[in-house]
C-alpha cells in the first residue's frame, strides 16, 4: 500500500475523508493525468480541468479524475485491488484513456498497428521483447538488446529518410501490394538495429499512406515542450543531484530576465510530466515560496493563487499579463533564446 493512502484510508469520519480525498484528486492525480494528455496528446487542461477551446480536452481530463476516484472508493470498502504506487496507478489511467481516445479517433492506424504486432508475433525470424520499458522489435538474433540509436532521431528526420529505404528495397515493386511481413523484415534490415513497436508502426503508416483523423492540440508550448529546452525533469542519464543543479541555474537565470520575459516563460512552463516551475521549484527545494515571490516580484498570496492556475497555455499568459498573444510569443522567444544561452545549451 502506498503511504500517501494512508490518512485517506484511517481518516474516521465523513469531512476528514473528503478532505483528503480532495488532497490525493487535485494536488496529486490532477497534475499526473494532465501530464499524460499533454504529452500522449498535446491536449492541454488548465489546473482547474478546463481548456474552453477543446472539449475533448475535459471529457478526457474528467473520465480520468473519475476512475481514480472510483479506484480509491473500492480501495476504501476493500472491493478493489491494492495500490502499491499511486503515482503510477494514476498515470496507468491516464494512459489507458489516451489509448482508448486514440482508437476511436485513429481506426485504421490501429489496425495496422495489431497487423504489424501480429506479424512479428507469427514470423519465425522476428520477435518483440521488454527493454527498459520500452517494447522493442526486431529480427530473433537481437533479442533482448537495446534499441538502435537511430530512432532516437526525432521521427521527422527518419521519414525523410525513408524515400531512399523504397528506392533499395521496393525499386520495382508497389510496396503497398507488398506482403507486410516482407516490408517489416525489410525495415529491420535498413534500420539494422531493434525499434520501439510504436515507432515502427508509424514508419509503416507513412509508407503505406495510412491516415486518419488529426487529434487537435490547442496547447502551444515550443514543439516537444520546454523540456526539450531545459530538461530539468530526471532523465536516464542524469541523476537526481544533476537535475536538481540544472533546475537551480535555470531559476538563477529566469529572475534575471526582464519581467515579461519571466512572466511569459514561467507561467507558460510545463515539464514533461506536466508540473509548472512553481511547483517544480518548491518540490526539489531550489525556493521555498518567499524566495519565489521575490524572484517573481509578487507577493506570496499573489505567488500561492498563480500556482493553482500553472501552467497556462499562451491565451492565459496574455490575459495575466494584460498582453496580446503576439508579445507573449514575442517575449517567451527571447527569454528562451538568452536561457538557452545562458546555460549553454
Amino acid at each position: 500500500m502506498d503511504n500517501v493512502l494512508v490518512p485517506y484510508l484511517a481518516a474516521d469520519d465523513d469531512p476528514e475523508r473528503q478532505q483528503q480525498l480532495d488532497e490525493l484528486l487535485l494536488l496529486r492525480a490532477a497534475p499526473l493525468i494532465r501530464g499524460v494528455l499533454l504529452r500522449r496528446l498535446g491536449l492541454y487542461v488548465s489546473s482547474q480541468g478546463v481548456n474552453e477551446n477543446n472539449q475533448d480536452s475535459e471529457d478526457l481530463y474528467q473520465e480520468a479524475m473519475t476512475r481514480v476516484m472510483q479506484g480509491l472508493h473500492e480501495l476504501r470498502l476493500s472491493t478493489g485491488p491494492d495500490i502499491g504506487n499511486f503515482e503510477l496507478y494514476v498515470s496507468r489511467i491516464a494512459t489507458n484513456i489516451c489509448t482508448d481516445f486514440v482508437r476511436r479517433k485513429s481506426p485504421a492506424r490501429t489496425r495496422l498497428k495489431y497487423r504489424v504486432r501480429g506479424a512479428v508475433k507469427y514470423h519465425k525470424d522476428l520477435m518483440s521483447w521488454q527493454h527498459d520499458g520500452e517494447t522493442l522489435c526486431g529480427f530473433a538474433l537481437w533479442r533482448n538488446t537495446s534499441k538502435n540509436p537511430f530512432t532516437d532521431q526525432p521521427f521527422q528526420d527518419i521519414e525523410t529518410k525513408l524515400d531512399s529505404f523504397q528506392s533499395l528495397y521496393f525499386a520495382e515493386q508497389d510496396i503497398r501490394l507488398a506482403p507486410l511481413s516482407q516490408i517489416v523484415s525489410d525495415l529491420f534490415d535498413w534500420l539494422g538495429g531493434p525499434v520501439e513497436i510504436d515507432l515502427l508502426v508509424s514508419l509503416i503508416a507513412y509508407l503505406l499512406g495510412v491516415t486518419d483523423q488529426q487529434i487537435e492540440s490547442l496547447n502551444d508550448p515550443p514543439p516537444g515542450g520546454w523540456d526539450d529546452y531545459f530538461p530539468v525533469h530526471t532523465q536516464s542519464d542524469q541523476s537526481h543531484l544533476e537535475a536538481n543543479e540544472l533546475l537551480a541555474r535555470l531559476w538563477t537565470a529566469v529572475i534575471q530576465l526582464p519581467a515579461e520575459q519571466r512572466d511569459a516563460f514561467a507561467f507558460g512552463f510545463v515539464d514533461e510530466a506536466g508540473q509548472d516551475l512553481f511547483t517544480l521549484l518548491v518540490a526539489a527545494e531550489i525556493v521555498n515560496l518567499h524566495e519565489l515571490a521575490h524572484g517573481m516580484g509578487r507577493s506570496v498570496a499573489e505567488v500561492v493563487e498563480l500556482r493553482m492556475r500553472l501552467p497556462m497555455d499562451t491565451a492565459g499568459v496574455a490575459n495575466e499579463l494584460s498582453a496580446s498573444r503576439e508579445n507573449v510569443y514575442k517575449w517567451r522567444f527571447r527569454a528562451i533564446r538568452r536561457l538557452r544561452t545562458e546555460l549553454g545549451r
